[in-house]
């Protein structure tokens, strides 16, 4: 049981310190994986960036490491399951203030910028992605 691989995306205005965040999302994925930046318009004409780090199963897995111990445990104690869509994915989302100053923790509610992160789970025929979900995130807790 584990991870086939993840993401994490980050939406960035023309303000913004890209440099910065993709500093950051290096550290959160690892010096292997490759950052992407991508130059575009929003739809109120506004220049934008989409910079997201792409990682296969391996590489994901430890990027999953990088999330604070006390947000991983939040994670878990706040149930799982409504972080796991049909398609066998698990969404987490780290505040970008807190990225930035090298710490991973998990976002709250606010509408503040946030880190996406995306992670396609190996479940097989007869498990639940919830419970596969469970497994991975409590193996990496202390």
């Amino acid at each position: 049981m584990g991870l086939h691989g993840g993401e994490w995306r980050v939406y960035a205005s023309a303000v913004d310190d890209t440099a910065l965040i993709v500093d950051s999302m290096q550290w959160l994925c690892g010096d292997s994986v490759e950052i992407s930046i991508e130059r575009e318009k929003s739809a109120l004409g506004a220049i934008m960036y989409t910079i997201v780090g792409k990682m296969n199963s391996r590489a994901s897995k430890e990027s999953l490491g990088r999330v604070c111990n006390d947000s991983l445990k939040e994670i878990l104690s706040n149930g799982i399951a409504s972080r796991v869509d049909e398609n066998k994915n698990l969404h987490i989302r780290l505040g970008l203030a807190s990225l930035v100053r090298g710490e991973a923790v998990v976002a709250g509610p606010s509408g503040s910028p946030v880190a996406k992160g995306k992670f396609k789970l190996e479940v097989y025929p007869g498990q639940e992605a919830a419970s596969v979900a469970e497994s991975v995130i409590a193996k990496m807790v202390d």
